[in-house]
This record gives structure tokens, sequence and C-alpha cells, in this order.
């Protein structure tokens, strides 16, 4: 059997041509808190609009190094321009399961930065750091069907669509598919070969 993902604390320094990641701040507050308090946001996120005290504990928790060996541990990333300190985004890679080594990977830009291929950036140096820096076998994403911007991201990233469940979860009164995308660490594709 495969051995477990080591423990890794951190994945920094983690930097792409345009990008940097880094801890979460709090000045990162209030420009977290505008986006993932947008109802238009929270409809591809299977949830409603975050509260000010949640955003608050979000970024209190990923401040710091995190301990990434258990099912169900977590990082959470901010990133932002090189040279600039605003917040673009974020990336979370979660450990769903330690002894197959697979991640899952979710990423959400700031609404008045998308459209400039910042989420297909930040994902493809996160897939990458999955495989190099936690040793991952699998990196997977889950998503709303109506979720095609996100949909794209993953098929640029050489992402394939492992599945579609239908009416797999509830949502603003209705019932909503769910599309995983995933990829192995011996389909990665060059750094340069991602599209933006």
């Amino acid at each position: 059997m495969a051995s477990k993902v080591s423990v890794v604390k951190d994945l920094l320094p983690l930097e792409t041509e345009r990008l940097y990641f880094r801890r979460f701040t709090e000045a990162d507050l209030e420009e977290m808190h505008s986006y993932q308090s947008r109802e238009d946001y929270a409809q591809h996120a299977w949830r409603g609009p975050r509260s000010w005290d949640h955003s608050y504990r979000v970024i209190a928790e990923h401040r710091g190094p995190r301990a990434f060996v258990g099912d169900g541990d977590s990082v959470r990333y901010a990133f932002s321009p090189k040279g600039g300190g605003e917040l673009y985004g974020e990336i979370v890679l979660t450990l769903v399961d330690a002894e197959s080594r697979q991640i899952e990977m979710g990423w959400v830009v700031n609404p008045e930065y998308t459209g400039q291929g910042i989420a297909s950036e930040a994902a493809s140096a996160a897939i990458r750091a999955a495989f190099e820096r936690l040793d991952a076998h699998r990196v997977f994403a889950r998503l709303d069907s109506l979720n095609t911007s996100s949909a794209k991201v993953c098929e640029r990233l050489g992402m394939r669509q492992e599945a579609l469940l239908k009416e797999s979860h509830w949502q603003l009164d209705e019932w909503r598919d769910e599309l995983i995308y995933g990829i192995l660490s011996h389909e990665l594709r060059d750094p340069g070969t991602a599209g933006s």
C-alpha cells in the first residue's frame, strides 16, 4: 500500500508568473468578506453567503502553518499579484483520503479580478504543489454543474470530467447536479502548457 502523505505544514514559498501565494492576514478580512458574502458567488459554492464572523474565523485559522496528514486536514492560502497586497482569491486543498493520497482542490477568485486567467494560473500552481510537495496521487475538484467558468478552468488544466452526479444536492429551492474533475500525478502537464 502506498505511504501516507507526510506532515507538511506549509507550501510556501509558491508563486507563478503573475501571482504569489501567502498566508492570510487580518488586513484581508474586508476584501475576503466582500466576495464571500455575495449571493451570486455563493450560488456556486453550495451554501449561502458567509457572515463577517465566518470570514474572520477562516482568516484566524489559516494565518499560520497547518498540519496536513490526516483525513479532513486542509490548507488555505491567499494569492495576490506580485508586488501588491490585494487579495485576488484563495486556494483550498483538503486531504480527503490520506492513505490513498487524494486531495480535493477548490478556488475562489474575487469577482473584481475575473476574466484575466487568474483562476487557471493559481489552480495550476496549486495542483503542481499538491503533487510535488504533498505527494498527492490524485487531485480532484467538485463543482456545481452550473459553474461553467470553473469547469473551463479544470479542462484548461488537463483535468478530466470523471463524473456527473445527477441531483446530488438541494440548493436555491431546486435539485442541482455535481461535476467531478480529476487529474493523476503522472498526467500533470508541463507548467507552460496550461491555458490562461
